[in-house]
């Protein structure tokens, strides 16, 4: 047998009396009443209390915040669609027209949409309807 394993099987399989290393486990882990109900619950388990409570703020902040400030993509996409939408205008480019006003209805949903208060999503959504369907329908009048 090797010699260089990490335990001796002497040890392992001897006589000896485990009493010892279990009398140090229960001295390591004291089971006292206070710190150790009875009754075990999952990792989940929430009271009702604590769930009802949680329910109430996740209510009263349910809506996730719309942003109301452009960043630096947005507005430069802001930019192009605007000179699109000129350029449009100048050239009598009606597909054009409808790609560049999609785009600048889309991008500017947040500004509009903050102007309406407390129906800011509802106009929000209705605004990328219709920028969808402009979108659409530029797509049907360029290639028909």
């Amino acid at each position: 047998m090797n010699d260089d394993k990490k335990f001796n099987e002497d040890d392992l399989y001897s006589g000896a009396s485990t009493d010892d290393a279990d009398d140090l486990y229960a001295e390591k882990v004291s089971l006292d009443k206070e710190t150790c109900p009875q009754t075990f619950h999952s990792k989940h388990f929430v009271d009702s209390e604590t769930q009802a409570a949680e329910d109430k703020a996740k209510s009263s902040t349910h809506e996730p915040e719309l942003k109301a400030k452009l960043s630096h993509a947005e507005t430069s996409g802001v930019a192009i669609s605007a000179v699109m939408l000129v350029y449009a205008l100048a050239e009598a480019d009606k597909p054009l027209f409808f790609l560049s006003t999609s785009l600048l209805t889309f991008l500017l949903r947040p500004l509009i949409g903050a102007l309406f208060g407390k129906h800011n999503r509802a106009v929000q959504n209705a605004l990328h309807s219709f920028s969808l369907v402009l979108f659409i329908g530029s797509l049907l009048m360029l290639f028909l």
